[in-house]
């Protein structure tokens, strides 16, 4: 990024000249007014109009000072005294809530640089979206003007805040408020559910997903996995799902038995929705490993590749077999879990069929206004390989219905991904990501640090959704050096004018040299205040924003009853037993102990 040409002189070269035009401006008129109240209060005849006569006059004695001119004089100068104060105090509260990374925002994105995210230029593209009522989503308030930030209901974003930074309040829950449509939300924690529940369940039913108990939520209804698998291909993107999900971060797949692992549970994943069993039937048949039955049900639907192909992995050599089905294994554990099963199986000995319970279907969610809030959490017992592909069904669901619609969903529909690498280990993002804001799928992806995208999708494809997203906010709490400091080089440089005085035996001398320095350093974006958030929008300059968190908003109210209706009461403590029925007969007696009965 070019510098830009903001040049100044020194601080203190500065503050001399303002403090010397201050002297003038308060004396000379101070003077001038005094003067000619005086005279006027006094009745004698007025002053000379011209400041410097007026002075002149006054100090060879031509002009008379009346005692009225002292007294207005005295008043002028409480006046500013009061003045003076109001503004020393307001100063100081300011002061109070300026942090120390403010002092770089002139350097900054403001004003007309930064149209198209103003609420004006906001507003004029929702209207051409055919959005109402929300312009879209605040990312806070440009610290050098007061105005709002705003991406747009076409803008993706990718966002990198470390750990209790505040973006559940400051950037997840008032994006959820202001969603127009429908909204997918992910986190390993029930803050958000708790936040917005109330609000969004007011126009819209709410669904939670809660396979490891985060939010303690009830499975009073499901989804069923192999609904999703309608062809071969779909089996194989529920696959990766399974296998990426599974896979320990930063870890590499086995050349050999991962994508032999793969194969075959992608046919058995086509085997039972073609059979209409549930998922747990897939694990069974992966720990068999011999049993025959998904080969029959592809047989008698014409799968001719994929039975043959499990005809050839049964017949392989035993410790051949067992590694690939081992992998297999591993990647389906999470179906082991009898707590998860109960969101995507038949529970209570029913069928598919037969299941009472309601049955979530992605491409009904895709043409509402409905919420669905998608928990999980990392290490053992994960449920993330399923969280990832309820995830993607809803998301490819509405692509096949913006493509019904012309191209895009008739309102956006927001995907709030917090602790993206940890609940939804989508793989593929990266290569769908850019073409998702034209068809109305608002992608906001958080991760803790540069080093979990790269872990999840690899350093080439964590840079292509970087460079992908429309707007990239940094929310601070990250010590990654190499990350920081490119991200200090696309901030850029200031220009300035340093001036340095010298003197000598020959007098004194003045030079004025252009400078340029960092706008932040590594250490200022590592250190970065809490509340602040600098931004990085596509076509505009780099600018630093206040955070606004809900408790700040007009949703304030209906959060916080949200709050106290959803979140967990803390239990009562007990109630500590009598001390005189635990009354100890050596100590107090046998009276006490007596009374105690």
């Amino acid at each position: 990024m070019s510098a830009r040409n903001r040049k100044g002189i020194g601080l203190g070269d500065a503050l001399l000249v303002w403090l010397g035009i201050a002297f003038v401006v308060i004396f000379g008129g101070g003077t001038y007014g005094a003067a000619h109240l005086g005279s006027w209060m006094a009745g004698i005849q007025a002053p000379p109009a011209h400041p410097i006569d007026l002075i002149a006059g006054l100090i060879k004695g031509r002009v008379p000072w009346p005692t009225q001119a002292t007294v207005a004089a005295c008043v002028m100068a409480g006046l500013l005294l009061a003045v003076a104060l109001v503004v020393l105090v307001a100063w100081r509260k300011g002061s109070s809530q300026r942090a120390r990374v403010d002092k770089a925002a002139p350097y900054l994105g403001r004003g007309k640089s930064l149209a198209p995210f103003s609420e004006k230029g906001a507003a004029a593209k929702a209207e051409r979206l055919g959005v109402t009522g929300s312009p879209g989503i605040v990312v806070g308030k440009v610290v050098s003007t007061g105005q709002k930030f705003i991406q747009s209901w076409e803008d993706l974003s990718l966002d990198i805040w470390g750990p209790r930074t505040g973006k559940s309040t400051s950037r997840v829950i008032p994006a959820i408020l202001d969603a127009p449509g429908a909204v997918v939300s992910t986190s390993n924690k029930r803050d958000v559910v708790d936040g917005t529940r109330g609000v969004r369940e007011a126009t819209a039913p709410v669904w939670v997903f809660d396979p490891q108990k985060i939010a303690q939520e009830e499975p009073d209804w499901w989804w069923n996995p192999l609904a999703y698998v309608t062809d071969e291909e779909k089996a194989y993107k529920l696959t990766q799902h399974f296998s990426s999900g599974s896979r320990v971060p930063g870890s590499k797949p086995d050349a050999y038995f991962d994508p032999k692992a793969e194969d075959i549970l992608s046919s058995y994943f086509l085997a039972a929705a073609l059979g209409n069993l549930p998922i747990t039937q897939v694990y069974l048949w992966v720990t068999e490993q011999v049993n025959r039955e998904p080969i029959n049900i592809l047989k008698q639907h014409d799968y001719e590749l994929q039975y043959k192909g499990l005809e050839s992995t049964l017949e392989l050599a035993d410790k051949q077999r067992d590694g690939i089905f081992g992998t297999a294994e591993k990647m389906v554990q999470c179906l082991k879990s009898r707590n998860t099963l109960r969101w995507v199986a038949p529970t209570g000995g029913a069928t598919v069929a037969t299941d009472r319970r309601r049955l979530f279907n992605p491409h009904a969610f895709a043409a509402s206004q409905e919420t669905i809030y998608i928990l999980s959490k990392e290490g053992a017992g994960s449920a993330a390989p399923l969280t990832t592909a309820l995830t993607v069904a809803i998301a490819e669901a509405m692509e096949e219905r913006a493509e019904r619609s012309g191209g895009r969903l008739p309102k956006p529909a927001l995907f709030a991904l917090d602790e993206l690498a940890n609940v939804v280990r989508w793989a593929a993002l990266p290569d769908q990501f850019s073409h998702y804001g034209s068809k109305g799928l608002i992608v906001m992806g958080i991760l803790q640090s540069w080093s979990q995208g790269v872990e999840l999708w690899g350093e080439a494809n964590m840079r292509k959704i970087w460079s992908a997203a429309n707007v990239k906010v940094y929310g601070g709490g990250v010590a990654e050096e190499g990350f920081l400091r490119a991200l200090s080089d696309l901030i850029g440089d200031y220009s300035y004018i340093n001036v340095s005085a010298s003197s000598g035996r020959s007098g004194s001398s003045r030079s004025r040299q252009e400078a340029k320095e960092r706008i932040f350093d590594v250490s200022n974006l590592a250190e970065l205040d809490r509340g602040r958030a600098v931004v990085l929008a596509s076509g505009a300059p780099a600018t630093l924003v206040r955070t606004l968190p809900w408790y700040t908003g007009p949703h304030k109210d209906a959060v916080e009853a949200s709050i106290n209706k959803y979140s967990p009461q803390p239990e009562e403590e007990p109630v500590p037993v009598s001390a005189a029925t635990t009354a100890n007969p050596w100590i107090t007696g046998k009276d006490a102990v007596s009374h105690g009965r």
